[in-house]
């Protein structure tokens, strides 16, 4: 008599794989970064924390705070509240834990957290892209290490949380539209980046970008992922798709982006009486200082903007570390990222690749026209609006490898974030 063999629990080769890849090397990726901005850190608490007491005063049933705290300088009064001019999607993010903790709760711990979460979607979106395990790896490695999110992570105060969260958000759309998720969802992400990041409503391209390249896919039932590096996509000017089917697919996308839009603009009524009234220009003094002469945008400010977007270096000094970062003003991205260089060979002339650079472009309109400089930093932060659509493109320019020049600019990279993070500790700023 024979007997069938045991059934036996152990997982196939492919899926051990799958979830190696999936799982495994996400979680690793944010148990590594959490750890480490955390000690960057060292317990310091955020300076200008607008987020918590606006969270708080959501919770009491507010728009606003009630007391104007000495450290939060950019509060505007208005009928007997005091008012954060920020968008409110940070706040929103830090409810719970404020609900959880008090008011109390340190911003710079979400801050943290969600930064080593943006590692580990990263990692997703790059696996999404076909890209394999070891430059995966490295490359979410780099983007962990060898940017300046690892400057605003753990920093923690308003203005690099707005970053870090915007980051968050649009790396998870990004996601969902390489799994061709609903596109209500889709435009709720791109929209609650928005509302942490008000410039990235620039980035609309992108999208309407993957809305055709997926009508189109769907039309001949191709199921390639949107930007994956070896999908043969023919380019955007030979298009044909249908304008009913993308309109199936782009009115939810738009409706979700609406939803949250509406939100804010409401939010603004509510508080100034006006949807289009954000409180910027009411900030006591602001107007009269000297950046604002010409208003908070200017074409006279695209020069200025420009050199401290690409041409910015560090300052030389007398003693160690005998060169120290600018606190104010930043250094250029190709210095603390020299591998964004590569992005210039991703010129594919596909939907991913226009939506892609049109992002970056429009995106940095406001940027370089906007007044200020960005205050302090290392690097420079407002880069970070379009870092998840310009680092996909220097991940495209690869090719999804890693050549020996490339490993050069990295470790330059990495060492230039290094020091940027040691005057972060020590205080070697100029």
């Amino acid at each position: 008599m024979t007997t069938d063999p045991p059934e036996t629990t152990s997982i196939s080769a492919p899926t051990r794989w799958v979830f190696l890849d999936s799982v495994v090397i996400p979680a690793g990726l944010f148990l590594l970064a959490w750890p480490v901005y955390a000690w960057l850190n060292h317990a310091r608490s955020a300076d200008l924390n607008y987020f918590v007491p606006l969270a708080d005063a959501f919770i009491h049933g507010r728009w606003g705070l009630i007391e104007a705290p000495s450290w939060l300088n950019e509060l505007v009064p208005w009928h007997g509240l005091y008012y954060v001019v920020y968008p409110p999607m940070p706040a929103l993010v830090v409810l719970p834990a404020v609900i959880l903790f008090g008011p109390g709760f340190e911003q710079a711990w979400a801050s943290i957290l969600l930064g080593a979460a943006n590692v580990a979607i990263m990692a997703t979106v790059l696996r999404g892209m076909g890209v394999r395990r070891g430059p995966l790896i490295v490359l979410s490695l780099v983007f962990a290490f060898g940017t300046i999110v690892w400057y605003s992570a753990q920093a923690g105060s308003s203005w690099h949380f707005a970053h870090v969260v915007a980051t968050f958000f649009m790396l998870l759309a990004i996601r969902a539209c390489q799994l061709d998720a609903r596109t209500a969802l889709i435009g709720l992400l791109f929209g609650a980046a928005v509302l942490a990041r008000l410039p990235l409503i620039l980035a609309f391209p992108f999208f309407g970008a993957y809305l055709i390249d997926r009508a189109e896919r769907e039309a001949a039932d191709d199921w390639t992922v949107f930007g994956a590096l070896g999908a043969d996509r023919p380019p955007f000017w030979r298009t044909r798709v249908g304008l009913r089917h993308l309109l199936d697919l782009g009115l939810p996308l738009a409706s979700g982006l609406a939803i949250l839009m509406v939100g804010y603009f409401a939010y603004d009524y509510l508080r100034f009486g006006t949807p289009f009234e954000n409180g910027y220009a009411l900030i006591p003094g602001l107007l009269q200082e000297d950046q604002y002469k010409n208003g908070f945008f200017s074409v006279l400010n695209i020069p200025r903007k420009l050199y401290a977007l690409f041409l910015t270096g560090p300052v030389e000094v007398g003693e160690f570390p005998w060169i120290q970062p600018r606190q104010l003003g930043g250094l250029s991205i190709f210095l603390t990222t020299p591998l964004f260089i590569w992005s210039i060979k991703a010129r594919r002339p596909d939907w991913f690749g226009l939506g892609a650079w049109a992002a970056v472009v429009l995106t940095l309109i406001p940027i370089l026209m906007h007044a200020d400089p960005g205050g302090a930093q290392f690097g420079f932060r407002y880069a970070q609006d379009f870092y998840p659509f310009l680092f996909l493109l220097t991940v495209r320019g690869l090719g999804g490898r890693i050549s020996f020049e490339a490993w050069v600019a990295i470790a330059i990279g990495v060492l230039i974030n290094v020091w940027g993070m040691g005057a972060t500790y020590f205080d070697w700023w100029q």
